[in-house]
Order: C-alpha cells, then sequence, then structure tokens
C-alpha cells in the first residue's frame, strides 16, 4: 500500500505541462497586441491634456460672444493661437504631441472652433503627424460643446485610439 501511495505523488506528466504551456501561449498572442494599442491610447491622451487649454479658450469666446470676432467686434477671418491668447502651436508640445492649433470660423449665428492636435510617433502602427481634431459649437444658451468626429473630419488617428467624445 505504501508502493502505490509514492507513486501516486510524482507530479505532473508531460502532457499536462504542455497543455499548460499552449494555453499560456494562446493567452500572450491575445493580450500582447491588446496591451499595445492600450499603450497606444494612453500616448494619445497626451493631446487632449496639451490641448485643455485651448478647450477653456474657446469656451471662455464663446461665453463672451467673440468667438470667430475681430478686435472690433465685427466679423473677422479665422482666429488663431495668438487670438485666444495662447502660445503658438508648435510651442505647445509634449512627448508625444508636435502641436496643438486652434481656430474659429468667422462668426456665425453658431461659430465655431476647430483644435487640432498632430502627434509624433506613438510607436507601433502609428508614424508621426497623425492628428486628432476637436469640433467646437458654440450654442447660445447651451455653451461651447467639443465633439471628436468620427472619419476624417476627426483627424487622421485611427479611430480606436481617439480620445471619446
Amino acid at each position: 500500500m505504501n508502493k502505490q501511495m509514492q507513486k501516486l505523488q510524482q507530479g505532473f506528466t508531460l502532457i499536462e505541462l504542455m497543455i499548460v504551456v499552449a494555453i499560456i501561449g494562446i493567452l500572450a498572442a491575445i493580450a500582447i497586441p491588446a496591451y499595445q494599442d492600450y499603450t497606444i491610447k494612453s500616448k494619445v491622451s497626451e493631446g487632449p491634456s496639451l490641448a485643455s487649454p485651448a478647450i477653456t479658450a474657446g469656451g471662455v469666446a464663446c461665453s463672451d460672444g467673440t468667438l470667430g470676432m475681430g478686435a472690433t467686434g465685427t466679423a473677422a477671418g479665422a482666429q488663431t493661437n495668438a487670438s485666444f491668447g495662447l502660445s503658438t502651436s508648435t510651442a505647445i508640445t509634449g512627448k508625444y504631441v508636435a502641436s496643438v492649433g486652434v481656430t474659429a470660423a468667422s462668426f456665425a449665428t453658431n461659430p465655431t472652433a476647430t483644435i487640432t492636435i498632430t502627434y509624433r510617433t506613438l510607436g507601433g502602427p502609428v508614424p508621426a503627424g497623425r492628428t486628432v481634431i476637436y469640433s467646437g459649437r458654440c450654442t447660445e444658451g447651451a455653451g461651447m460643446q467639443w465633439t471628436v468626429p468620427t472619419g476624417t473630419t476627426g483627424g487622421t488617428m485611427d479611430q480606436k485610439y481617439r480620445p471619446k467624445s
């Protein structure tokens, strides 16, 4: 009886170990691409952080009624970073962001603004120069509403990496 108990406690068979290794391989094959997507998304998130002063400036201009207006209070050409009291677009940079530019359309019933975030190389399948574009619409009584449109109007960054509106 003692010899039979010793034989049962010898450990795992080769087949059992191979099954465990195969399962770990399958999980790794699924997890690594997902991890790469998450790292790229985290790099893209630097853009909205750097664009927050532009988002705030657009909202203030909407509230003041100066969005899309010149210094004299008349309809103006496109406003740029300087019109909003911001540094030049190429001066607003980060580790992954090459520039943050803001423009506003000429004055209309519901003036609009656009913030374009241009990225450096993020690694993986994302080359330098990809963009995320925030579109803002100023509506009386509702303020500034910002969205990241789908398709090319939201920029050249792959949809799966873009921030949610």
